[in-house]
């Protein structure tokens, strides 16, 4: 496809170099150079290919209003004159018929052009719907997936937590109450951490870190060394992969008459 590309990039500068009612299109090129896009370079082709069309038109209407003149001039000059200018005309006509001609077949080229590089764009799109397809289609399968396996590793501690409901109605056990909800505890949190969460204690005398805490209470203090020191932890924070998905809740020193934390 780069190939490609750089073919019609040169295609397009030659015929601009070549003929000077293109000069306008040259800064579009450039751009185009710089790029390499190839719905723009189909746009550009589309314009020229307006242009020669014009031009085209603009020069058949011209030979035809001057054949007509040349008819009007009959009457009014001798018949050696008159075939003189006569002459004269058919050789600009042939000239302009010429330069015509000229412009039919590059028009013909440019659209021909036009068309196959339409073909190789209406591709690249239609690839790259069913790349977008593919790819919005695997990605439902994965959260599909990924819910899947959650719901299936918490099943047990949902099982745990029925068990645990049975025994509590049938004891009087405090200590074996408090058992059964540490271990379900447990349980559900290793399910958690293999899907990557990770839990981030804060302990009193840790620095205070904004990107992992958030200070929703704060204790003056007159020691400058406490000054943006943990003094209490109220939740720990929570880290998904790289992710900070919950910030600690933390008490914290300020120094006195300081603005808050």
């Amino acid at each position: 496809m780069e190939n490609k590309i750089q073919r019609n990039i040169q295609y397009i500068e030659e015929i601009i170099q070549k003929y000077d009612f293109l000069n306008t299109f040259q800064k579009s090129l450039e751009k185009i150079k710089e790029t390499q896009d190839i719905y723009k370079i189909n746009d550009l082709l589309r314009l020229i290919c307006s242009i020669f069309e014009e031009k085209i038109s603009e020069l058949s209407n011209y030979i035809e209003k001057e054949n007509e003149k040349v008819k009007a001039l009959k009457e009014e000059f001798s018949t050696e004159e008159y075939e003189k200018i006569k002459q004269e005309k058919e050789n600009l006509e042939k000239e302009l018929k010429t330069q015509v001609q000229e412009y039919e077949y590059k028009y013909q080229e440019l659209v021909d052009r036009y068309q196959k590089l339409s073909i190789a764009y209406r591709d690249i799109k239609t690839e790259y719907e069913n790349y977008i397809h593919r790819t919005e289609k695997n990605f439902e399968k994965l959260k599909r997936e990924s819910k899947e396996r959650i719901i299936y590793n918490l099943i047990p501690v949902i099982d745990s937590f029925e068990i645990s409901l049975k025994s509590i109605r049938n004891t009087q056990n405090i200590e074996e109450i408090i058992k059964g909800v540490e271990l379900i505890y447990t349980q559900l949190i290793d399910v958690l951490k293999n899907e990557g969460l990770e839990i981030i204690k804060s302990n009193v005398g840790d620095q205070f870190d904004p990107s992992i805490h958030e200070a929703i209470e704060t204790e003056e203090t007159e020691q400058e060394e406490k000054d943006r020191i943990i003094s209490q932890e109220y939740r720990p924070a929570y880290k998904l992969m790289d992710k900070v998905i919950r910030p600690a809740s933390v008490k914290v020193f300020k120094l006195r008459n300081q603005s808050e934390v």
